[in-house]
């Protein structure tokens, strides 16, 4: 009982810190604009400008392709800059990008192209705002708080996905899509204005220290891959976004135009799992005290390719389709902040410092490069075949990493080994 309330009393600390409380409210707007880009984004491509599936993929497939390009880079970038700076850069950038697109659609002028440039600006602006964001934690808290900092980060995210589909959907049925973009960029603005008022502590460098940018992107990677705990996590996770990405770049495709669901009843389907993935944010961290945060990783990755399933059937049982969608919203949902929860922290733990911003970024380009190399492949598997075959090859890319686990060494372990702490 006594251990329960001291749990519960550390992880009310972070919300004590103001420069924490600052950057979980900008991360808070910043999620927010992003999850009603990311909605509107669909909707005006296949609503309003009639785009074909392989365009819809290109769409997903540059909204996700900055890591890929500058994650790296980015990483030794982030390490050597100022990383309040860096926020503030990216907020500025996210917000003239998204203000690009109502004001094409007044003028008449928006097309599929457009979208795909502001999807890449984004794109690109998010490696910088997360890598800097992720870096400068430590900066903010004690390492041994990060993991509930990111539990309050978990539960405040899912809460925006669980409200900002439904009321964008709701929204489109009374101002078109394209200028539910103009609420991002005032998301945006006020971001800016939060992030002034951090005040990081300051990074000790060794004096006269000489900078080579291979070595420092070379440093990052390997140390990424010789942690036995973090190769096992980036590779899981890598493969997850690979089906994820295929999952998810063509969903809005076999709802929208192959089902014909309207635009409220698709956010509404994005909001189910989003409401899972509250409930996770709230339980899992329970299941992380009780059963450990290295074997609960495992147990989650694994059963991702069963949380994803409900999503082909949709595609055989099309006169079921909405519910299974539904069903397969809320596993996902529950799967992905669950493992999110499970592994939050260990990468600060395991992580020094002055390492933080390239570990991130190399973790970020393997995982996060992924998903619009799934996006790439759904499309191509749709062209070709048809969204059914492309949801099917989802699902079993997510398969994979259950082999990883049962063949890992690390199967047998419970918690963190404090040999690895830095």
């Amino acid at each position: 009982m006594v251990a329960t309330e001291d749990k519960a009393e550390s992880e009310s600390e972070v919300l004590r810190v103001p420069g924490f409380r600052r950057l979980w409210g900008s991360n808070g707007l910043r999620f927010s604009a992003a999850e009603i880009a990311s909605f509107a984004l669909p909707i005006t491509a296949v609503t309003l400008l009639h785009a074909n599936p392989f365009e819809v993929g290109l769409i997903f497939v540059f909204s996700r392709l900055g890591y890929l390009l500058v994650g790296l880079p980015a990483g030794v970038w982030v390490d050597r800059w100022n990383r309040k700076s860096v926020l503030l850069w990216s907020d500025a950038i996210y917000a003239v990008s998204f203000a690009s697109i109502p004001l094409a659609y007044v003028f008449d002028a928006l097309t599929v192209p457009h979208l795909i440039a502001t999807a890449f600006v984004g794109s690109v602006s998010g490696v910088f705002f997360d890598v800097a964001h992720n870096s400068i934690l430590p900066q903010l808290l004690p390492k041994r708080q990060i993991a509930d900092a990111n539990a309050r980060l978990q539960t405040s995210s899912h809460t925006i996905m669980a409200i900002s589909p439904g009321a964008a959907g709701l929204a489109t049925r009374a101002v078109p899509a394209p200028l539910l973009y103009l609420f991002a960029v005032v998301c945006h603005v006020v971001s800016i204005l939060m992030v002034r008022g951090i005040k990081p502590a300051e990074m000790e460098r060794p004096l006269n220290e000489k900078r080579n940018f291979r070595r420092e992107v070379v440093e990052g990677v390997r140390f990424l891959f010789k942690h036995p705990l973090l190769r096992l996590i980036v590779c899981q996770a890598a493969l997850n976004n690979l089906g994820a990405g295929i999952m998810l770049a063509m969903l809005p495709v076999f709802l929208l135009d192959e089902i014909g669901v309207s635009s409220w009843v698709f956010g509404l389907l994005s909001t189910l799992g989003a409401v899972a993935g509250i409930v996770a944010s709230l339980f899992c961290p329970r299941l992380r005290r009780r059963f450990g945060e290295i074997r609960m990783t495992m147990v989650f990755s694994a059963l991702a390719p069963f949380a994803l399933v409900a999503a082909p059937l949709a595609a055989v049982f099309r006169g079921a389709a909405v519910p299974l969608v539904a069903t397969a919203q809320i596993l996902i949902g529950f799967v992905v902040v669950g493992r999110a929860v499970a592994v939050a922290g260990l990468r600060a733990r395991a992580t020094p410092l002055a390492y933080m911003g390239r570990v991130t970024a190399a973790n970020g380009v393997v995982t996060q490069g992924a998903t619009p190399l799934g996006g790439l492949i759904g499309g191509v598997l749709a062209g070709v075949w048809s969204t059914t075959v492309a949801l099917w090859v989802g699902v079993i890319v997510t398969a994979i990493p259950v082999v990883l686990l049962l063949r890992s060494p690390l199967r047998s372990q419970r918690i963190f080994p404090s040999e690895w702490e830095v």
